[in-house]
């Protein structure tokens, strides 16, 4: 099947499920009421991300056969998509989801047989192999990939368009590698998830909620494995790395900073980025757009260095993490600017 039909395909699976998703989110207290870390002004249905994982679960079976990769992602991103839901409708702690993602993480690497086994030439000293000690790795990783998903999602369209950009940018590397199963599942998840992205952004009818950012964010770290640790593949690791450089910075950077305050470092707080940069006076819907382009640009390097040694992508990602560092020191300044000013509110954004 042509990969543009798999991508509408997805795409109107998702769009056409929303409604219906809309309506059980209100009929099952799926609502995010507004206040606490909340923006948004009404009371707003979530559940969104299991009219994502529709247009991929429900999908995929039918376009493309079901080997032991696809089905092994099917069926731990489905535990994942279940524990999204019962967050949304129910709430669960941080314990209830490690549980879940290592439950799941499982599934895929005794069905697949792929962990992370090698992190690549990062230190310019030769590829680091992890062999087995790549097992207890992989759980980190997958685990804050997806804590990296969640924590973004904040705005309407925030998550959707950070998490769209990355799965167009692994489908191309996946072309590249001739990895067809990494292909395939990324342009169902790139088309499912721009399906949500119209009722998302920029006034959300519904929000995508945990079913969505767990869903999106093991898909995510999954995906990354099967495009960099398979055999033969030319995809070096620190490709998916920069490609996520901005959700991974931000949840390394507030993690640390919950720790050195002596926080729990799963607390609930507002010192992401995207909170920062709303408080120093920046419109929402010009934070979303200034996240999306800088994901982009993020790509757009991941390709321009894809061939390198693992070490040059390294440091240019440590580049890229000190500008950041730099410009969110800066935040204050711009605030105390912009505090000389009226600014009226943003018409885009609810």
């Amino acid at each position: 099947m042509d990969f543009y039909y798999i991508f509408f395909i997805a795409f109107a699976t998702s769009f056409l499920t929303v409604p219906l998703i809309m309506f059980v989110a209100h009929n099952s207290g799926a609502i995010a009421l507004p206040g606490r870390r909340h923006i948004h002004t009404h009371p707003t249905p979530k559940l969104g991300g299991v009219a994502i994982a529709a247009g991929v679960l429900l999908v995929t079976p039918l376009i493309f056969p079901v080997n032991k990769v696809v089905g092994s992602y099917l069926a731990s991103s489905a535990l994942m998509l279940l524990l999204g839901i019962i967050d949304d409708i129910r709430g669960t702690n941080w314990k209830i989801k490690l549980l879940f993602s290592i439950v799941a993480t499982s599934i895929i690497m005794a069905g697949t047989g792929m962990w992370i086994r090698s992190l690549g030439d990062v230190f310019g000293f030769g590829e680091i192999q992890l062999g087995y000690l790549g097992i207890p790795f992989t759980y980190f990783a997958v685990f804050g990939v997806i804590n990296a998903i969640n924590l973004i999602d904040g705005l309407n369209g925030l998550a959707c368009g950070v998490s769209s950009i990355a799965f167009l940018s692994y489908a191309v590397f996946a072309s590249i590698s001739g990895n067809e199963n990494v292909f395939y599942l990324s342009l169902a998840c790139l088309g499912a998830t721009l399906g949500l992205f119209r009722y998302n952004y920029p006034k959300a009818k519904i929000f995508m909620g945990d079913s969505g950012s767990m869903f999106l964010g093991f898909s995510l770290a999954v995906q990354a494995i099967l495009l960099t640790q398979g055999r033969g593949t030319e995809i070096r690791p620190m490709v998916p790395v920069i490609i996520l450089g901005f959700p991974i910075f931000d949840t390394l950077r507030v993690l640390v900073i919950r720790i050195l305050n002596r926080r729990h470092p799963f607390e609930a707080d507002k010192t992401h980025l995207h909170h920062l940069m709303i408080r120093s006076g920046i419109y929402p819907n010009h934070v979303v757009k200034t996240i999306w382009v800088v994901s982009a640009l993020m790509s757009i390097l991941a390709f321009a260095l894809y061939r390198l040694d693992g070490w040059v992508m390294s440091l240019v990602y440590g580049i890229f993490v000190a500008l950041l560092g730099i410009y969110v020191e800066n935040l204050g300044i711009i605030k105390l600017n912009r505090t000389k000013k009226i600014i009226p509110p943003d018409p885009g954004m609810e």
